[in-house]
């Protein structure tokens, strides 16, 4: 459950950041961010055409996602806006017909594999004294 207050959502994720500083995947991309985009992937049709677009090769139109995962276009075209304003997903539009093409942007979801498959480095004990 994430705090209700900006200032104590704030807060919380310097907090964080400050306990991983260490962690070089964090550096890359910040923990803020990480759980911005971790958020929008939590809603299950956004995942569904994430997933769905992580095994195409090349971009597709939103109509042709559409047909992919079954669901209309109307709702895919909703959950396109939040992937690439998060930048979890790429667009390009066709000059001559106007036609948006999307993609899975690639160096932004290795950095994230990066982030989750890189093992915690250990923590010394202090010495008592």
């Amino acid at each position: 459950m994430e705090p209700s207050r900006p200032l104590a959502n704030r807060r919380l994720l310097q907090a964080i950041e400050v306990a991983l500083a260490s962690s070089d995947p964090v550096e890359v991309l910040s923990l803020a961010e990480l759980q911005r985009k971790m958020a929008v992937l939590s809603q299950e049709k956004r995942f569904l055409t994430f997933a769905a677009m992580m095994r195409e090769a090349g971009y597709l139109t939103s109509q042709e996602i559409a047909t992919k995962i079954r669901d209309q276009h109307s709702n895919v075209l909703r959950n396109l806006h939040a992937l690439v304003a998060e930048r979890l997903m790429l667009v390009q539009r066709d000059e001559d017909t106007g036609i948006c093409r999307y993609a899975v942007n690639r160096d932004l979801t290795g950095q994230i594999s990066v982030f989750f498959s890189t093992p915690p480095k250990p923590v010394r004990a202090k010495p008592t004294r």
